[in-house]
């Protein structure tokens, strides 16, 4: 029997948030459990269909729901925290204590869910996301990782995030096979087509796992940092640009001298936050405790500061400082309902 969904929240205030939209129907039905992610074990996960961990205010239930995604069809989601990662903190990586990703994995390897969706800041890129794609590939898992920012859906901010997906490759051929039973075709057809499928897509994916396993299997996993090797693909859109941009490859020295002239006095265009000018910024914030946003129309992560009108504090709401954080901690659900409708077509 397939039970209602399964949220996992430390936080009491969230916790109760989840369950006032439970209550108004605006997310699946389902139970609330309020430990610490390191208590849950696979047992307590039996059943479930949705499975949604670090959910916060249910961004991934309702872009589920966004989706037209059935309660009753099976996906795990988890936005494991980003403070080990962002450009906001120390970037610990796996040495921050809240790096979380590893508790996660161990629930997926004991359920293995048929699908996986998660989420995290960009600075996971060169910092973990390597370990992250390899620990979903070495559980039988196909992954990929895509940048999608909050604009995309046409949200008047930037807010970039890295989404990470990952389908049982069992599944995929079980779903294959099921497509070609039904076409009508011959029955030995049927048999002999679908093993040429199983074994061209085992074959693929094993090649794929033993290429990686001395990059990502064993120094990323062991490492996840900034040692790992980079995904493939070196263009705008794909993951390994904002890393390219940062070791500054491609870019002349003068451009290269400027950057870390800009650095050096907190200038800096707008554009990523992971740029020279931002990083300089970031460092005169920390050691001066003052910054120039106001002055400058550039906020912490080197970006201009929203157009008059999108109102920027929250005076006179009760409860503003845990609503605001419980915002700034989500996901964009209509992004995150992009990505469902393309793993459902």
């Amino acid at each position: 029997m397939i039970r209602p969904a399964y949220y996992n929240e430390i936080d009491p205030y969230l916790c109760d948030w989840l369950r006032n939209l439970i209550a108004a129907g605006l997310i699946p039905p389902g139970d609330v459990d309020d430990r610490d992610i390191r208590s849950v074990c696979a047992d307590d996960l039996r059943g479930y269909a949705q499975c949604h961990f670090f959910a916060g205010i249910g961004g991934f239930a309702y872009a589920s729901r966004l989706a037209g995604w059935p309660d009753e069809a099976q996906i795990w989601t988890g936005g494991f925290p980003c403070q080990p990662f962002s450009v906001a903190g120390r970037q610990r990586a796996q040495a921050d204590g809240r790096h979380l990703w590893p508790e996660l994995r161990r629930l997926v390897a004991s359920a293995r869910p048929a699908v996986f969706l998660g989420e995290n800041v960009a600075g996971l890129i060169p910092l973990g996301l390597d370990g992250v794609l390899a620990d979903l590939e070495g559980e039988g898992y196909a992954s990929r990782a895509v940048v999608v920012p909050a604009c995309a859906v046409n949200a008047p901010h930037r807010r970039d995030r890295v989404w990470i997906v990952g389908k049982r490759l069992a599944d995929a051929a079980g779903a294959q096979r099921r497509s070609q039973s039904a076409s009508g075709n011959d029955g030995d057809r049927q048999d002999a087509g679908w093993q040429e499928a199983h074994h061209r897509t085992v074959a693929c994916s094993e090649a794929g796992l033993a290429d990686r396993d001395g990059e990502r299997r064993g120094e990323a996993r062991r490492l996840c940092g900034r040692a790992a090797q980079w995904p493939a693909g070196g263009s705008e859109g794909g993951v390994e640009h904002p890393a390219r941009e940062r070791r500054g490859e491609g870019r002349s020295g003068a451009a290269l001298r400027q950057r870390r002239d800009a650095a050096v006095t907190g200038a800096g265009g707008v554009g990523d936050a992971d740029d020279a000018g931002s990083q300089g910024r970031i460092e005169h914030w920390q050691r001066a405790g003052q910054w120039d946003a106001w002055s400058t129309s550039r906020t912490l992560a080197g970006r201009r500061v929203p157009e008059s009108g999108i109102r920027l504090l929250a005076h006179g709401l009760s409860g503003r400082i845990p609503k605001l954080r419980a915002a700034g901690n989500a996901i964009v659900p209509q992004v995150a309902a992009e990505i469902l409708r393309a793993l459902r077509g």
